[in-house]
C-alpha cells in the first residue's frame, strides 16, 4: 500500500510488490475462505450443537449478510481514515469472532459468532479493492484484479476441501481455527510491512461526506450497469453453493467425496480469470462483459436442461461439467464488473466498492434464501433458477449500458478529493508482466 516512491523497502522494490499482492490476495479471500470452510461439516456441526442442519445452513445466510452490511460501512470509513486503520480493525474482528466459533457451545453462539467473522472480514474485502484503485489506472487496476482472482477463485474448492478434511480426522471446529490463524498472520503482516494508500490529504473531511455519496451512486446508470453483474453472478453461484450439498447427497455421494465436486467450478472461474486477463489489453470491458454473460447464460441453460431431463446418478453429475460453464463466465463478470466500478469512481473508491460489495452479497444472501426454499436435492429447480438469475443479468446490463450513455449522472458524483497525485517520471505504476 505504499504509494509515496521515495519510500526504501528492506526487500526491495519487486519484494515490496510482490508482498502487496500477497496481502490483497489474503484480504481478498479471507471471507469468502471462511464463508465456505464449514460447508461439509454442517451435518457434523449441526449433531454436535444439537441442532438441524438447516439452523446451521442458515448460518451461511447470516455470514453473508453479516458480509454485505460490512461492506457499505468499511467502505465510507476508509474514504474517510484511511485504508490500514480500518483494515487492521476487521482483521481483529475476524480473528476474534473465528475463535468464538471454534468454541461455540451451541448453535445461537456459532450464529453470533459468524455473524461477527463475517462483520470483521468484510473490511479486507472492500478496503482491499479500494486499495487498488489508489494505486492503478483503469487497465492496470483490471489486470491486478484478474491477477488476484484467480486465486480468490480457488478458494471455492480449497475452503471445503481443507474443511472437510478437518472436520473429518480432527473436528468440526477445526476450520475455524485454521480461518483465525490466517486473519491473525494477515493483520501482523499489514501492521509491520504495509504502508496506507490513501494520504491524509486525499480523505474526505467529513464521514458525512462519504455517506452522502451513496444516494448518488444510486442515482447512476453506469454504477448500476456493473453492480448488477456482481449481483446475478454471486447469486447464482452462491444459490448453487447452497443448494448443491444436498442435490450431492441425494446422489449418494459422501461427505468427504462432496469436498471435492467444488474443484471444477474453481478452475473453470480461474481460467476464466487468465482468458479475461489476457484480453483486457486490447478490448473494451463492456465487450469483454458482455461475453461473460454469454458464457453465464449458455451453462445455466445447460444446467436446467439436465436438470428437467430426470436424470439421476451418475449422468447427473454432469453438473459438475455444465456449472464450470457458468463460473468460466464470472471469471470475466466479477473482476471487470468491480474494476469498471471503482475505477469509473476512482475518487470516493471505497465508497463505491462498499455499495458494490454490499450489493453483489446481498445478491449471494438473496440466491442463498431462494435455494433453501427450493425442495432439497432438486436439480430442476435449480436449473430453474440459475437461468432467470442469467436472463436478467444478460438483459440488464447492456440496457444499463445505453441508459448511462443518455445520461451524464456520473459526472454528478462530487469528486471530494483530490486528483490522484500523479507518478513522478520515470517511476510508472508496477507492472505485473
Amino acid at each position: 500500500m505504499n504509494t509515496d516512491r521515495s519510500a526504501k523497502p528492506t526487500t526491495g522494490p519487486n519484494s515490496s510488490r510482490t508482498l502487496l499482492l500477497c496481502v490483497l490476495v489474503s484480504l481478498s479471500v479471507g471471507g469468502l475462505f471462511a464463508s465456505d470452510v464449514n460447508l461439509p461439516g454442517i451435518p457434523v456441526a449441526a449433531h454436535a450443537l444439537g441442532a438441524s442442519v438447516s439452523s446451521v445452513q442458515w448460518t451461511f445466510s447470516v455470514f453473508m449478510i453479516g458480509i454485505a452490511v460490512s461492506q457499505a460501512i468499511y467502505g465510507p470509513l476508509s474514504d474517510a481514515f484511511g485504508r490500514k486503520p480500518v483494515i487492521l480493525t476487521g482483521l481483529g474482528l475476524f480473528t476474534m469472532a473465528s475463535l468464538v466459533c471454534a468454541a461455540s457451545p451451541n448453535v445461537d453462539v456459532f450464529a453470533v459468532g459468524r455473524l461477527l467473522q463475517a462483520l470483521g472480514s468484510g473490511a479486507g474485502m472492500v478496503v482491499g479493492r479500494a486499495v487498488i484503485s489508489d494505486l492503478y489506472e483503469e487497465h492496470e487496476a483490471a489486470r491486478v484484479f484478474t491477477t488476484i482472482m484467480p486465486i480468490v477463485g480457488v478458494s471455492p474448492s480449497v475452503a471445503p476441501l481443507l474443511g472437510g478434511y478437518l472436520t473429518q480426522y480432527i473436528s468440526w471446529r477445526a476450520p475455524f481455527v485454521l480461518t483465525a490463524a490466517i486473519a491473525l498472520a494477515t493483520l501482523v503482516t499489514m501492521l509491520l510491512a504495509v504502508q496506507e494508500s490513501l494520504p491524509a490529504e486525499r480523505r474526505a473531511r467529513h464521514l458525512g461526506a462519504t455517506l452522502r455519496v451513496y444516494p448518488r451512486l444510486a442515482r447512476t446508470p453506469t454504477f448500476w450497469a456493473y453492480t448488477v453483474n456482481l449481483c446475478v453472478a454471486y447469486g447464482g453461484y452462491f444459490g448453487y453453493l447452497a443448494a448443491s450439498p444436498l442435490i450431492f447427497q441425494a446422489m449418494g455421494l459422501s461427505t468427504a467425496t462432496t469436498s471435492y465436486c467444488y474443484i471444477t467450478v474453481s478452475v473453470a472461474y480461474v481460467l476464466g480469470n487468465l482468458r479475461s486477463r489476457r484480453l483486457v489489453r486490447d478490448h473494451a470491458l463492456d465487450s469483454l462483459l458482455k461475453r461473460g454473460h454469454a458464457f453465464f447464460v449458455i451453462g445455466a441453460l445447460l444446467m436446467l436442461a439436465l436438470g428437467l431431463s430426470g436424470l439421476g446418478r451418475p449422468w447427473g453429475l454432469l453438473v459438475l461439467v455444465l456449472m464450470p460453464v457458468m463460473t468460466f463466465g464470472n471469471g470475466f463478470l466479477l473482476p471487470l464488473s468491480m474494476s469498471a466500478g471503482v475505477t469509473t469512481f476512482r475518487s470516493v473508491a471505497g465508497s463505491a466498492s462498499g455499495l458494490m460489495g454490499a450489493l453483489q452479497l446481498s445478491g449471494a444472501s438473496l440466491g442463498i434464501f431462494i435455494t433453501s426454499r427450493l425442495p432439497e436435492g432438486n436439480l430442476a429447480d435449480l436449473g430453474w433458477f440459475v437461468a432467470a438469475a442469467s436472463a436478467l443479468g444478460a438483459i440488464a446490463f447492456p440496457l444499463l449500458l445505453r441508459a448511462a450513455r443518455r445520461s451524464d449522472a456520473t459526472q454528478h458524483i462530487v469528486a471530494y478529493a483530490p486528483a490522484r497525485t500523479p507518478e513522478p517520471a520515470g517511476t510508472p505504476a508496477a507492472s505485473l508482466d
